[in-house]
């Protein structure tokens, strides 16, 4: 049972976007969508699947020749390769959140491909404007911007959502989420499965029905908890947030378990419920301006973020990759953070949707060897 309770769960992460293009039913109930600070309550109460664009070893030769090298994540070349390619042409819409420059750029892209004929038959593409930073006007704007993405996304929908529905929607994510954080806890202490393998079982979170996810997940964990606890240097996985598992993979086979990383595709995550009793408007864009972890989180948010996922981390790994633009100037912080904590850290600079390079190999070995694991004392 639990075997094929984690196999759905991956695939739910694995598949989708790869997908994309090969059966035109299915893809007319899908919108698509950069980086998840998109609310997908929001996406699922107008009658619509979220599926997320993310990095991979596929090639992007169509995506290449009109994207600028090191400017653009590896999941934005895939994204535009799939729109190039034909794969989007039956999906309900592209969302963009506008979490990043290149996320922004890769808007404004889109939609001069097609203004120039490069790219033809693209589905309606928008952009997102979540503020993240505080502000006295920013909670009214942000409400309105999702109000108007609820209108939008109805209106290739034959459904009419109101508050009641994107409610509904909210409470199923909640108990989503609870079930996640389940998850999450069989890495607390003394994990009890790899990085690589619980990636995909939390980013499953984003693309899975709720009340599906939340039996899976549940179930998966029950199947986790009887295992024994994993040897080995545990690694918070920071900087750049990662999509996928590769990383996750290149730490592990060195013999490192990978406890904690901050993206919202793992256990950056699986944070606290939302409380929609009073406008869920204002509840949902309030969570995931506060929450989303991405390049526009305020500096103070993403220290705490860090500060809170060090209990019990051995070692930490930062993530900078040529296309980072924001995570590399927060590295002094958490470089000050991690000294006075005397935690050993390194900083990679290869595409962590790729093979580890030769470099970043080396620059994890040599962490690892000054990070021993902290052994639980025995009693008794």
């Amino acid at each position: 049972m639990g075997a094929s309770d984690i196999d759905e769960l991956r695939a739910g992460f694995d598949v989708p976007f790869s997908a994309l293009g090969a059966g035109a039913p299915a893809d007319h109930g899908t919108v698509v969508i950069s980086w998840p600070s998109v609310p997908v309550e929001i996406v699922r109460a107008a009658g619509f699947a979220p599926m997320f664009a993310r990095g991979s070893e596929a090639p992007t030769p169509a995506a290449n020749a009109v994207l600028e090298p090191d400017l653009f994540p590896n999941r934005l070349r895939q994204l535009v390769e799939a729109a190039l390619s034909g794969r989007l042409a039956h999906v309900a819409a592209i969302v963009i959140p506008r979490s990043s420059d290149p996320d922004y750029k890769c808007f404004l892209y889109l939609r001069e491909l097609e203004r120039r004929g490069i790219v033809a038959g693209l589905p309606p593409v928008w952009l997102f404007d979540l503020l993240h930073a505080d502000g006295a006007d920013t909670q009214a704007y942000n409400a309105e911007r999702a109000r108007a993405l609820l209108a939008r996304l109805a209106s290739l929908s034959s459904r009419r959502p109101g508050p009641e529905d994107l409610r509904k929607e909210v409470a199923g994510a909640n108990r989503a989420r609870a079930a996640a954080r389940r998850l999450n806890a069989m890495r607390a202490t003394a994990p009890r499965i790899a990085g690589a393998d619980m990636l995909p079982l939390l980013g499953a979170f984003w693309q899975v029905e709720p009340a599906r996810y939340s039996a899976l997940a549940e179930a998966a964990a029950d199947s986790i908890i009887g295992r024994s606890p994993l040897e080995g240097p545990r690694v918070l996985l920071a900087g750049a947030p990662v999509d996928s598992t590769a990383l996750h993979a290149a730490i592990e086979a060195e013999g490192a378990v990978v406890v904690a990383e901050l993206t919202p595709f793992g256990s950056g995550g699986v944070g606290a419920d939302i409380d929609a009793s009073g406008d869920p408007f204002i509840a949902l864009t309030e969570h995931y301006r506060r929450a989303s972890i991405a390049a526009r989180m305020p500096v103070k948010t993403l220290m705490h973020e860090v500060d809170d996922a060090l209990r019990g981390v051995n070692a930490v790994i930062l993530s900078l990759p040529p296309d980072d633009a924001t995570f590399g100037w927060d590295y002094p912080r958490v470089r000050d953070l991690l000294e006075r904590r005397s935690i050993p850290h390194t900083a990679l600079a290869g595409d962590p949707a790729l093979d580890m390079t030769v470099a970043d190999l080396e620059r994890v070995r040599a962490l690892l060897r000054t990070a021993p694991p902290k052994r639980e004392a025995r009693r008794g």
